[in-house]
């Protein structure tokens, strides 16, 4: 038996036994109702009385086990280069590059007449007045007053109109020749195709590539000790019978 069942034992003995204690001393020894006392003997009996001492006791840790999750060897990446894959292919290569000639059309003529003036039409007019004669005539009239007057007065009569007379001189021309453009010079170019020649080249059928593979981290799993519950330390009584020490 540990020391921690023993104080219990030893606790529980002390109280059943002071439990016992006072039930006789009520039964025996103690005092009725109304102040009237009933002796079974001559002289009281007392208990001894217990005490109480107090007493430190300490609880140890509890262990337990966790499973932990250890990184024996970390991811890491790889990395895998594929060298290129060469082959030869007939390819055609540019010796003399296209070129232009340049080439010029003479511009076309026509060989035409027209006539030239050389003077003029020349346009002379002579006027003549016209020629009127004049007539006196009488008129009558009347006035306000119911009489007649004869008045005269002067009319001019037209006996020649005027006259214009236009002697025209006709131009003189003379015939000249000229040329026409019928068609005008022209420049263009004339294209010179381009000179190529056959060659063997290498070339890259399948280009070099890197391809990356990831490795996963290698873990292990180990079971490591750890407190569940830590131990204590408290102070608890503990009652002690009569004469027993603390």
């Amino acid at each position: 038996m540990n020391r921690s069942s023993l104080i219990a034992v030893v606790g529980a003995a002390l109280t059943a036994s002071l439990a016992m204690s006072g039930a006789a001393s009520a039964q025996g020894y103690g005092h009725g109702n109304h102040g009237h006392h009933r002796h079974h003997a001559h002289h009281a009996y007392h208990a001894p009385k217990a005490h109480v001492c107090y007493e430190k006791v300490s609880t140890p840790d509890v262990y337990g086990y966790v499973t932990k999750a250890v990184v024996k060897e970390p991811g890491r990446w790889e990395s895998r280069v594929t060298p290129a894959v060469y082959a030869e292919r007939e390819v055609k290569v540019l010796v003399k590059a296209e070129t232009y000639e340049a080439k010029v059309e003479p511009a076309v003529y026509e060989t035409r007449e027209r006539k030239v003036l050389v003077k003029a039409e020349v346009k002379r007019v002579h006027v003549t007045n016209a020629v009127y004669k004049t007539e006196y005539v009488s008129e009558k009239v009347h006035n306000g007053y119911g009489h007649q007057a004869y008045k005269t007065h002067a009319e001019r009569t037209l006996v020649e109109p005027a006259k214009q007379e236009v002697k025209v001189e006709p131009a003189v021309y003379k015939t000249e020749q000229f040329q026409v453009l019928v068609k005008p010079e022209r420049h263009y170019k004339v294209p010179v195709p381009a000179v190529y020649e056959t060659k063997v080249e290498r070339y890259v059928a399948k280009p070099a590539y890197e391809e990356k593979v990831y490795h996963k981290p290698v873990i292990e799993h180990v079971k490591e000790r750890v407190v569940v519950k830590h131990g204590h330390t408290f102070t608890r009584p503990v009652h002690k019978a009569y004469g027993e020490k603390c």
